[in-house]
């Protein structure tokens, strides 16, 4: 199964040599990069790192600003063997130095400007060998790879076991952790996104997170890479998202929620519409409702717009289109039901367990729970990752051994229900124990979400008491709060799980994770409450 992914791009870029791979904006300017050029130059970093001894299953910390260059590089890592560590700084400078410490890079390809971060906060002390800048590469190809007599990169056999990249999550609800992805889950994955969505080789993907755009060469499609910053999709801006959709005809579009609000706001205020659309995945968190109408109402006819549900650690899980949200399942999510995220995919197995914070070393069909009942959401397929690099306790919590396969305990809790939907119903480490009974937050933030000038809510507990964070609508923040407070509490009695929600808290803006900027960071929410409430 490896040396398919390898030969994957290899085969595209023979059949089509001259197709643009990447779409790219540099000095003021569109660029393009054909697959026969993305081949060549994968080929010529691989090279590079033969030249330099770097052997298969050696750890590479990929510090490259996302863009053309360093897909080029990430494919001649893949094509190596060399697994490249992706940490996003945004998750804190001295959360990098944590993983780092957890991964143990041998080679740092890097910046100027990371290699100085790398030297003021110890990033990889004591594990990292060389420091190699895509200039070095660069130097390298024209001294050596280029030159008369150097044969041609040949990628070595790896079996599908072999590991091929360490991704760390978001860190939303803790320290980040490193995930580390096989040859076979990268296939997996590409395979199970492909018959999911049922993506043709003649479409035009505009990814707005960088293993997409890696992804979406793997299926043989071209990806605009947006003008914008990848870690930031809260701050994109929105005026050159519809320009370049416009420019190129987009089919498809992967974006995380805020960039969907972003965008469809704009829209709005534009009289724009985006008819090119034929597709657009959302990833990170549930786009809320009210989002979900505004950029349906942008799209044509038939084009289809998906929620999908997953993590780092496995991706897709389950899915669900707009229709089903918006004529059905969202007056359940207003009753208490929770969020419907769909049906499982083809490929992924599916089951909830008991809610339980202690590890579970062997699986037991004793654990799974019948229809109609809340807990954890774990997920066993090709594309699930198996364990977690240089954090045993965290692969004692979340894999289960189950014969020769692992199981991955999602760390969400959720229950289907007769048609075989999965309802999320929020984050274990997140649900909030009451004198009462245990709520859960996605079930009660629904309910007082349905109130028109609400645009999100976040339940925390203070003292096994519940409150609930509002942020209101950007035209409501002048509103009466006292007024929105006796609604919502209005609201919650109508409903028996919400009834005892009697503090509510309200805040301009909340915390999100540095990936999506759309995952509510609770954890802040509950310290902040503390000392509001103090």
């Amino acid at each position: 199964m490896s040396v398919g992914l390898v030969a994957k791009l290899d085969e595209i870029s023979a059949k089509f040599p001259d197709k643009a791979a990447f779409i790219y904006w540099q000095a003021s300017k569109w660029r393009t990069l054909t697959y026969k050029q993305l081949s060549d130059r994968s080929d010529q970093f691989a090279g590079a790192i033969r030249m330099l001894g770097f052997k298969p299953g050696v750890h590479a910390a990929l510090m490259i600003k996302p863009g053309v260059e360093f897909f080029a590089l990430a494919f001649a890592l893949l094509k190596t063997g060399v697994v490249p560590v992706l940490v996003d700084p945004a998750i804190g400078l001295h959360n990098v130095t944590r993983c780092f410490e957890e991964s143990k890079p041998e080679i740092y390809f890097g910046s100027p400007l990371t290699d100085l971060l790398r030297s003021i906060y110890g990033w990889g002390k004591g594990t990292i060998r060389i420091n190699v800048t895509l200039s070095d590469l660069n130097r390298l190809i024209l001294k050596k790879v280029r030159s008369p007599g150097f044969s041609p990169y040949i990628s070595p056999a790896l079996a599908g076991s072999s590991p091929a990249a360490i991704i760390y999550t978001s860190g939303s609800t803790g320290l980040p952790k490193g995930a580390l992805y096989t040859q076979a889950n990268f296939a997996a994955q590409i395979d199970m996104l492909a018959n999911t969505f049922h993506i043709r080789q003649d479409e035009i993907d505009l990814p707005a997170f960088p293993l997409f755009a890696l992804i979406d060469c793997l299926l043989g499609i071209t990806a605009i890479v947006p003008d914008m910053n990848f870690p930031a999709p809260a701050k994109v801006n929105p005026a050159r998202l519809l320009a370049t959709i416009d420019e190129f005809g987009v089919d498809n579009m992967f974006a995380s929620p805020i960039m969907v609000d972003r965008l469809a706001a704009y829209c709005l205020r534009q009289g724009a519409k985006l008819s090119s659309l034929k597709r657009v995945i959302t990833a990170g968190a549930p786009v809320p409702v009210q989002v979900l109408e505004k950029f349906r109402g942008l799209l044509a006819d038939d084009a289809q717009l998906f929620g999908i549900y997953g993590a780092t650690e496995t991706l897709p899980v389950t899915v669900v289109e707009s229709r089903e949200v918006l004529a059905e399942t969202r007056y359940k999510t207003e009753q208490g039901a929770g969020v419907c995220i769909g049906r499982p995919v083809k490929g992924s197995n599916i089951r909830i367990i008991s809610i339980s914070d202690s590890p579970i070393p062997e699986w037991s069909d004793s654990l799974e729970l019948p229809s109609n009942s809340v807990g954890e959401i774990t997920a066993k397929g090709p594309a699930v990752t198996t364990s977690y690099v240089g954090r045993p306790e965290a692969d004692r919590l979340a894999k289960i051994k189950d014969g020769e396969e692992i199981v991955h305990r999602m760390g969400d809790l959720a229950w289907f229900d007769a048609q075989g939907r999965l309802w999320y119903c929020g984050r274990k480490s997140q649900r909030v124990e009451t004198s009462r009974g245990t709520l859960y937050t996605e079930q009660i933030e629904g309910i007082f979400n349905a109130h028109p000038l609400v645009y999100c809510t976040a339940l925390v507990g203070v003292n096994n008491e519940p409150v609930l964070w509002v942020q209101l609508e950007a035209q409501a923040h002048n509103a009466d709060k006292a007024k929105i407070k006796q609604e919502l509490l209005a609201l919650g009695e109508k409903h028996e799980q919400a009834v005892h929600v009697r503090t509510f808290l309200f805040l301009s803006r909340f915390p999100t994770d540095v990936r999506h900027n759309s995952k509510i960071i609770r954890e802040k929410l509950t310290m902040l409450a503390q000392k509001r409430l103090a």
